[in-house]
């Protein structure tokens, strides 16, 4: 096995009772302890060392060779110190939480199972990348055995990129979290004592991500805090747009971009990915479940319907739904896995979209399964006019398109399921 030792914070004595490093023991009683006695993994079985150095956390630590199945939680100076602060930081609370519990049914051991409003959590603090399908594993393992999981990144995986831009890797977009009308992301720096929360994620590209990150110190923070985190909007439509026209602009530039299907597919209908009109590639709320950003799998929608309907025709849902999902097939557009952020599904961004286009006025409602053409959009011909269109149209629109991004539309999500 690759890495280090696979260091633990509890074990069991040799008459079977568990010893955790996270109580108020001094070096002095632990040494004692160990003097008169041996320790087990409560996981495998095998017998592990008590370690009390005074340059690293105390800690048990595996024999080289180990064959438990903890292989990838090796866990780092890092790893444990939050894990630490993060127990003793529900405990003063006075929550009854349990360090490395080893749940037998489910054959997990969570770093913190705690009770909280009469519910189960099962909290990791994740410092280092694990495969996705044994994050989903495990996420499934416990919502399955009633425990809700709480899945804390190290601050260490998140890379700021500007004000309000991120970098998400495919991992990282694992641990996003949807409580109520709002997405969430928490990470924890056990150097600085600080949660960093992301609040709100609208994906830029497959990996920049627009949210409003906030430092909360462990000192002034709840648990009500982390579990129901509050909705923080944020004035991202400008720099929705910025950033939007450079994705776009070095979409053209990448190598291969003669041979992309997409661009291809624009060119045969004498399109350009600069001059497409505003109302292709806007921002909607549930966008997280689509990896395809959104000027592509929004023009797609353009090229396959709206594009054949004139002003005073109707739209029926399904043949939205249809025409995406047949992109989806092909592989032209793809969606992200989001174990951890509840049963929603892409179909909430397409719904949310097609009401988008009815606040900026190309679209009306009609009932609760169609929609008709309002207006056709405006194709110009050239960069510089397509610019001035945008500007007008987002001056225009500002404050409905930010105004819809935190509104909830269950009943159009409805008719297009």
């Amino acid at each position: 096995m690759k890495g280090g030792a696979l260091n633990v914070l509890v074990a069991n004595r040799s008459n079977g009772e568990r010893l955790s490093l996270g109580a108020s023991w001094t070096k002095e009683e632990l040494v004692k302890i160990r003097s008169n006695d041996k320790f087990h993994c409560p996981q495998c079985k095998e017998e592990v060392i008590l370690k009390l150095g005074s340059r690293k956390i105390w800690h048990f630590s595996h024999l080289a060779g180990s064959s438990c199945e903890s292989r990838y939680d090796r866990e780092s100076e890092y790893h444990l110190s939050g894990k630490l602060q993060l127990y003793n930081w529900l405990i003063h609370q006075g929550i009854n939480a349990e360090l490395e519990k080893y749940d037998e049914q489910i054959r997990q051991k969570p770093d913190i199972t705690f009770e909280w409003q009469n519910q189960k959590y099962a909290l990791e603090f994740q410092c280092s990348v694990i495969p996705e399908e044994l994050f989903v594993k495990r996420n499934s393992a416990y919502l399955e055995n009633d425990y809700i999981p709480v899945w804390i990144a190290a601050e260490s995986l998140i890379k700021r990129k500007g004000s309000f831009t991120v970098s998400m890797n495919q991992f990282l977009y694992l641990f996003l979290r949807q409580p109520e009308r709002t997405w969430s992301l928490p990470a924890y720096c056990p150097i600085t004592k600080q949660f960093v929360v992301l609040h709100g994620a609208i994906p830029l590209s497959s990996r920049k991500t627009l949210t409003n990150l906030q430092i909360h110190p462990l000192s002034t923070c709840s648990i009500n805090q982390l579990i129901n985190p509050v909705a923080k909007p944020f004035p991202m439509l400008k720099s929705w747009q910025t950033e939007n026209q450079k994705i776009k602009s070095r979409y053209l530039m990448y190598p291969g971009a003669q041979n992309n299907r997409f661009l291809q597919d624009l060119y045969l209908n004498r399109l350009n990915l600069l001059t497409l009109p505003p109302e292709i590639g806007l921002p909607v709320y549930s966008s997280p479940f689509i990896e395809t950003p959104s000027f592509i799998w929004q023009a797609y929608l353009y090229l396959d319907v709206l594009r054949h309907y004139k002003a005073g025709e109707v739209i029926h849902y399904p043949t939205i739904r249809e025409a995406f999902n047949k992109r989806l097939r092909t592989g032209d557009i793809l969606l992200r896995n989001l174990p951890a952020s509840g049963e929603r599904t892409y179909l909430y961004a397409l719904a949310e979209y097609i009401f988008l286009l009815t606040k900026v006025t190309f679209l009306t409602k009609i009932d609760s399964g169609t929609v008709k053409v309002k207006r056709e959009l405006c194709l110009h011909g050239n960069y510089q006019d397509a610019v001035e269109s945008a500007a007008e149209f987002f001056k225009r629109f500002q404050n409905k398109i930010e105004e819809d991004f935190f509104q909830r539309h269950e009943k159009i999500v409805q008719s297009v399921k």
